[in-house]
């Protein structure tokens, strides 16, 4: 899994430059230990062995740049810090073979000229190239993970917190003569003249027994999503519409008003304990599942779930990169970047 920021163009063309200079220099050395050797022998070894020791060292060259490519990386692409990865969701590491493809198609595309341009013409924060594009590869910056405080560990399914809907009871003859409750306060214990009267806001005591009478609103019931109910009223006292974790709007205007953890992405897989939401991306730009958004007590969270282009947190101007696997804390008014999507918190725990 791609894991990373995108590799800067001068990062990129340093890393170019050292490999060439590397190179240059072994075909150098061979070609200068050809002559001196054919000097030295008096004619012995003939310059025509410096043709064929100039090719195999040119091809030995290229192969084991291939191979370290592949791998960790090439000499010039250690040296500033980059790494060659897989687009889709593999491995991590190119490997040799899409390694010697990206290499072929980056000599043939050379040799017209406007190959050395081609990752300029990608759009993208990524700009993939011709040779990048044909076998799957992205150009990345592992050091540029930036940290955000983590939330408190998730639990692999996170029980929906039910609150009891408020009930407005219609105040009676009998609830006025009920006796009071709440604990009198004396004017002795206030200090002041008189006794505080009551707040005009303040609810009427209702005894423990007294029956609730079937004056609920039948509307107001049977629309919440997912609580079963019969005439008006819910199956149970406690069972009603959980809490709403977070509402999410898209760039295109889609709205998400999330009540369990869900996760986002092109094509989610089913996991227990999940809702999963497949989001229509014409760019291309989110992974199956790039996201996930839940809750606990102390509110809202969002994880990268290894995605290709991560999870970019924006909080007044301020962007900062998500650790993937790690959930952080999402606020109203916060703006995730994936990719080449954007996506508003509008509102959140």
């Amino acid at each position: 899994m791609t894991v990373g920021a995108p590799a800067t163009m001068p990062h990129r063309v340093g890393a170019v430059v050292i490999d060439s200079v590397i190179g240059a220099a072994v075909v150098a050395a061979v070609t200068g230990g050809v002559l001196a050797a054919s000097v030295l022998s008096a004619g012995i070894v003939g310059i025509l062995v410096l043709l064929p020791a100039v090719a195999g060292t040119s091809l030995a060259w290229f192969l084991v740049h291939t191979a370290l490519q592949g791998g960790r990386g090439s000499i010039g692409m250690r040296v500033m810090g980059l790494r060659l990865e897989r687009a889709d969701e593999g491995d991590g590491r190119l490997g040799f073979g899409r390694a010697l493809g990206r290499n072929l198609v980056w000599t043939l595309t050379c040799s017209v000229v406007v190959g050395l341009f081609s990752p300029l013409f990608d759009s993208s924060r990524w700009r993939r190239g011709w040779h990048d594009l044909a076998v799957g590869a992205v150009i990345v910056h592992p050091a540029d993970v930036l940290a955000v405080t983590p939330a408190a560990p998730v639990e692999p399914a996170l029980a929906a917190r039910i609150e009891p809907a408020p009930v407005l009871i219609p105040q009676t003859a009998a609830a006025a003569a009920a006796p009071d409750p709440r604990p009198v306060v004396s004017a002795a214990a206030t200090g002041h003249g008189d006794p505080l009267p009551a707040p005009s806001w303040a609810p009427a005591s209702v005894p423990a027994n007294r029956p609730i009478p079937r004056t609920l609103p039948v509307d107001v019931i049977s629309t919440v999503p997912g609580v079963p109910h019969r005439d008006g009223r819910p199956a149970s006292a406690e069972r009603v519409s959980p809490p709403v974790i977070a509402i999410l709007r898209w760039d295109d205007g889609t709205r998400h008003t999330i009540y369990e953890p869900t996760l986002f992405g092109r094509g989610p897989g089913q996991q227990e304990g999940r809702r999963s939401t497949p989001v229509r991306d014409e760019t291309l730009s989110l992974s199956k599942t790039h996201f996930e958004v839940g809750a606990d007590e102390r509110g809202s969270w969002v994880v990268d779930r290894h995605s290709l282009n991560g999870v970019v947190i924006v909080r007044a101007g301020q962007p900062q990169r998500l650790v993937p696997g790690e959930p952080a804390r999402i606020w109203s008014g916060d703006v995730l970047e994936l990719g080449d999507r954007r996506l508003t918190v509008e509102s959140a725990r």
